[in-house]
Order: C-alpha cells, then structure tokens, then sequence
C-alpha cells in the first residue's frame, strides 16, 4: 500500500509543478499580448501617433497659410487685392460686377 501512496505522491506533486509551469507561461504569454504594453496597446499606441502627426501636419500648414496671410496685410509690406478682399468678406459689400465664388473649408 505504501508503494502505491508514494507513487501517487509523486504522479501528484510532477502533475502540480507542470500545472504551475503552464500557469506561469500563460500569464506571460497573455500579458505579452494583452497587458498594457503588450502587442495589442503597441498597435493602438502606434495608430494614434500617426493620427496625431498627420493632425500635427495639417496644423502647420494652416499655420504657415495664416502667417502668409498676416504677412501680407502687414503695413509695411500690404498687398491692396488681399486687403480689400479681407474689407469686403467683413463688411459683406461687393460691387455689381464683382465674381464671387465660395470655396469650401478643408476642413
């Protein structure tokens, strides 16, 4: 009877050590995948810092149309076609054989 408790024992005690080594090796795994730095949070992180520099992109090409703009209204540098077309925009005064033709915002 004692042959068989010891064989049990130990069938149990190597059974347990594999069932904790595959334990441990899943977590692992899993958060390898899923935690917060895993391959999942790298790819979402990833997609959002190409959205951000394409944002951080068209942000400074409106920037530099803006400064372009200011820069030419400046008094010591006026460009009189952009100043009156700023005065008309504001004011809402054209004259009768003016053109006017509106251009989306790309936005």
């Amino acid at each position: 009877m004692s042959f068989y408790s010891s064989s049990i024992t130990k069938n149990a005690k190597s059974i347990a050590s594999h069932v904790i080594w595959v334990s441990v090796a899943c977590y692992f795994i899993f958060h390898i995948f899923s935690g917060a730095r895993g391959a999942v949070s790298w790819a979402k992180l990833s997609k959002e810092v190409e959205s951000l520099e394409k944002e951080l992109r068209d942000l400074k090409e409106e920037n530099e149309f803006l400064e372009n703009k200011v820069n030419l209204i400046r008094s010591d540098n006026l460009d009189l076609d952009l100043l009156e077309e700023q005065a008309q925009s504001i004011i809402g005064f054209y004259n009768e054989n003016d053109i006017v033709v509106l251009l989306p915002r790309n936005k």
